[in-house]
């Protein structure tokens, strides 16, 4: 007899063999066109869903993707990008930060103001157009934070991809895209707080989360990984040989799920916490090899592309026009949107690049990288999706956005790479 957990459990199982399936697919043509992998992944997450399979194949659609697993690929596609993130951090040399650190902070500063101002300037439009009954401050500063914020871990995939994660253009853009986004959440905080609290908002509760999060990755930096460092060396002494032992692996892994639950409670995700401790560990090469081959391909192949296919399955192309807006009203939002966003990110990071003294070339290929949203992007839409901010016509403007802007940046990167750079890249 079998029973409701075992029942359940074949259901996700055929759910997460069909997303592996596919995205293994999606890779192998995203190869031959030269785009990067999560661009492939996005894509399938759109076909499985109601935008394709569910326009030609709803049964087959609902029988793969039943409503009653969709917490549990949540669940798995959470830890997925946990693992990701920490990955990320443990996978870049910081070392570049001291002579770079004036590029990185003009470029992040410049690349939340540039789309806030393009929020500022589309966000009561839209407002009028497709959410009149929404709170307006609250819908105002989403804008702002969809259209600002940039995926630092798809960024992070992107440049390991292309060999150019110890490259002091790749730490540049991860370091300041961190910082972007790390503001971006805390802003999406106050959004919403102010949709909570039906408009009325103070700000010491506010400045008071900023001050936490910084103290918890300083601690995270400054006191959790070098004491994991000392416990990897000592383990490695004792054991005579640069393996993850079982204990020191049970050591790491709480350590990481207490740091990304420090950062969820502090209202700025857990993944946060886990790209934090990353960075922590990132000077220890012999440990970040040792995790990589026990758990890259693994997070990358099986956890990660659920994300894109839930945010797929959540995504509806097909039903464009509605509640009064006709389908050719709507692409013409989505159109100045993603203008918007490419222009204000793009334009902004790499004029705040090269205010800083950073030439031209290596701007550019900057405002290229901060421009890629897919995944923080989807994530932030998701949570605006969330709050009632955004219908199903909005959703899928930004779905779109975050898809466009992330196809965009390597044809980018590869028109505008130095020549020492471009012969890095993979063949």
């Amino acid at each position: 007899m079998i029973t409701k957990t075992e029942a359940h459990l074949q259901l996700v199982l055929i759910g997460w063999g069909v997303i592996i399936v596919a995205t293994w697919l999606a890779w192998r043509l995203c190869r031959l066109l030269k785009q990067p992998l999560p661009v492939g992944e996005i894509a399938v997450g759109l076909l499985l869903g109601p935008s394709f399979l569910g326009l030609f194949a709803p049964d087959f659609m609902h029988a793969v993707f039943p409503g009653e697993i969709k917490d549990s690929l949540a669940i798995l596609a959470e830890v997925g990008l946990m693992l990701m993130l920490f990955q990320v951090g443990m996978e870049f040399d910081f070392s570049h930060l001291r002579q770079k650190s004036r590029v990185v902070l003009s470029s992040s500063i410049m690349g939340i103001a540039g789309p806030m101002l393009g929020g500022l300037a589309i966000g009561p439009w839209l407002h009028k157009t497709f959410a009149p009954d929404v709170p307006w401050a609250g819908f105002q500063i989403f804008v702002c934070v969809a259209l600002s914020i940039s995926s630092l871990p798809v960024m992070g995939r992107m440049l390991l991809e292309m060999k150019l994660e110890r490259t002091a253009l790749g730490v540049t853009a991860i370091s300041a895209a961190a910082i972007d986004d790390a503001t971006g959440w805390i802003l999406l905080g106050l959004a919403t707080a102010v949709v909570k609290q039906d408009g009325h908002f103070s700000w010491p509760p506010f400045l008071g989360q900023v001050v936490l999060v910084v103290i918890c990755v300083l601690v995270i930096l400054k006191v959790v990984g070098p004491l994991l460092i000392k416990a990897w060396r000592k383990q490695c002494r004792d054991a005579q040989a640069e393996n993850m032992t079982a204990g020191f692996m049970a050591l790491l892994l709480c350590a990481l799920f207490l740091s990304c639950l420090a950062t969820s409670k502090l209202g700025i995700f857990a993944i946060f916490g886990a790209f934090a401790l990353g960075v922590a560990l990132h000077e220890e090469v012999s440990l970040v090899k040792a995790w990589r081959e026990r758990f890259g391909e693994f997070v990358v192949v099986a956890l990660v592309p659920i994300f894109f296919t839930s945010t797929g399955l959540n995504t509806n192309i097909a039903a464009f026009g509605g509640n009064g807006v006709s389908t050719a009203t709507a692409w013409m939002f989505c159109a100045l949107i993603c203008a918007v966003a490419i222009a204000g990110k793009l334009g902004g990071c790499t004029l705040g690049a090269r205010w800083a003294g950073a030439s031209w070339q290596d701007s550019r290929c900057i405002g290229a990288l901060m421009n890629t949203r897919a995944l923080m992007g989807l994530v932030a839409i998701k949570v605006g999706r969330d709050l009632g901010l955004l219908n199903e016509q909005l959703f899928t403007m930004f779905v779109i956005m975050c898809l466009l802007t992330t196809a965009s940046t390597a044809p980018l990167l590869r028109l505008w790479l130095p020549a020492d750079l471009k012969k890095l890249l993979p063949r």
